[in-house]
Order: C-alpha cells, then structure tokens, then sequence
C-alpha cells in the first residue's frame, strides 16, 4: 500500500470487480484505452492484473479516495506488449474525478515505488496523439515522447523517464 496526501494505492480485490467493470463500460472512461468491454472482457483484463502481479511481483494498483475509501481509478506499472523491456507506468480514472490532479498525484507515487523499492532505471508511458490529458500528465512528471510504435490502436506515443 502506498500512500499520498489524497490517495491510497493499493492492490485490487474481488470486490472491485463490479467498478472495474463499470469502468470499462464506460465509454468516456476507455475513450483512449482498449475502448468499451464486457463484463467478460473486463474480468479477463483482471485476471491478467492479477496474472502480472503473481509474475512480476508488481502491477497495476487501484486508487482510492483517502477520506472515503472510494476506488476513484487505477495507476501502477505493468510491462506492455508494445514496449516489453521497461514498465509501463499508466493511469485511468472514473471521469467523475477528472481534473482533480490526481492521475499526477497516482503517477508520482507510482514513479516513486518504481525507481525506489522495484529499482528500475527505467520507465515508459504510452498513450495515443489524442489523448492531450495524460500527455500534459506525462510532461508535469517529467517524461518525454522516445517514440512512435504502430498498433492495432493506431499510433502509440511511447514516452520515457530515467532515473536520476
């Protein structure tokens, strides 16, 4: 568990279930994700959080609202398909707590714990051209565009940060 002002970060549990899967129904939520899931599909997306966790010893962390205890998003680093050899540091929250500061509250923690307790050197963030929210994040934690990967997605923006 890790801790901010506002936020406590912390592994998913079963009963999360129900809002991750709410989530990703939501098509302002998946808008620059792997766009609107199923129930099915978003249990699959779990279990291979669950599945990195149990092979990494790491994953994506679900975000807490710390006065309420209310799961407002996710953050965490997790390797990507498109980029396998640094973690990926990534966020996404219910769109009812955008422009809060938040995903660069998440972000940093997250940044934090991979550089520190996990030791890497290194770390990537990948989104798309359109998505300007988690760029502008990107660029407030210091990270800058390495390069551009083509996907099913379309063009992935592949930014990276360094350790200092």
């Amino acid at each position: 568990m890790i801790q901010t002002e506002r936020l406590v970060l912390r592994r998913f549990t079963d009963d999360d279930r129900d809002t991750v899967a709410r989530w990703n129904a939501d098509p302002d939520y998946t808008r620059y994700l792997a766009g609107v899931q199923t129930r099915e599909q978003s249990d699959e997306q779990y279990a291979r959080w669950a599945r990195h966790w149990d092979e990494h010893g790491f994953g994506v962390l679900g975000v807490e609202w710390k006065e309420t205890g209310e799961l407002v998003g996710r953050v965490g680093p997790q390797f990507h398909r498109y980029w396998p050899a640094d973690p990926e540091v990534g966020w996404a929250f219910d769109p009812a707590w955008w422009g809060r500061g938040l995903a660069t509250e998440a972000g940093a923690a997250a940044l934090a714990w991979v550089f520190g307790d996990l030791g890497y050197a290194r770390v990537v963030s990948i989104t798309t051209e359109p998505n300007t929210a988690s760029r502008n994040v990107m660029a407030k934690l210091g990270f800058r565009l390495h390069e551009r990967v083509p996907s099913e997605w379309g063009e992935l923006w592949v930014h990276t940060l360094d350790r200092e």
